[in-house]
């Protein structure tokens, strides 16, 4: 069983899919809006629940990582501000939680303009956290929706070499 920690959660979709396909489990949810809280508290009563990645520490031991960050900075209907935007900038947040868990797996969602307005330097990050990426740009309608959307996932799995320096990091906590 893989154990997920779902930050950024909303209601809980990226939770729902992966429990859905079995082999997963949500052991911890990560959101600050009151509404989606009371929905994941509905659907999810035994799982821990915080309610600001800012102050979110000692995030639990997971294989997988998900999250969709905040879009309004990215977003084509915003103001543009980009990734270092106030909302959109939660990125950084979510990274640092990365960085402590070291996690299998990094699954993150975002609009399309994303691509634009910052997916080098999520790229970027990730790659100097110890993460390969992987990435497609999907139409909202490819998933039944009746709106255009398009949205951007991103998977990201630790390197070999970053395994290997997180292998001996256990074994040898002198090796840098």
């Amino acid at each position: 069983m893989l154990k997920v920690l779902d930050l950024f959660s909303g209601i809980g979709g990226f939770s729902l899919g992966l429990e859905r396909t079995g082999g997963f489990k949500t052991v911890a949810f990560c959101e600050i809006e009151d509404f989606p809280r009371r929905v994941l508290n509905k659907h999810w009563p035994e799982v821990p629940k915080h309610d600001d990645i800012r102050t979110f520490r000692n995030p639990p031991k997971v294989d997988i990582i998900a999250g969709g960050f905040p879009c309004q900075d990215v977003s084509n209907a915003g103001l543009r501000a980009g990734i270092r935007g106030e909302r959109s900038g939660l990125f950084w947040e979510l990274m640092r939680v990365v960085r402590e868990v070291e996690p299998r797996y990094v699954v993150l969602e975002n609009v399309a303009a994303l691509l634009v307005r910052g997916m080098g330097e999520v790229l970027r990050e990730l790659a100097s956290s110890g993460y390969d990426a992987e990435w497609d740009c999907l139409p909202a309608s490819a998933f039944g929706a009746h709106f255009r959307g398009d949205r951007v996932f991103i998977i990201a799995h630790r390197t070999a070499a970053s395994c290997l320096r997180r292998q001996r990091k256990w074994t040898n906590p002198a090796f840098p």
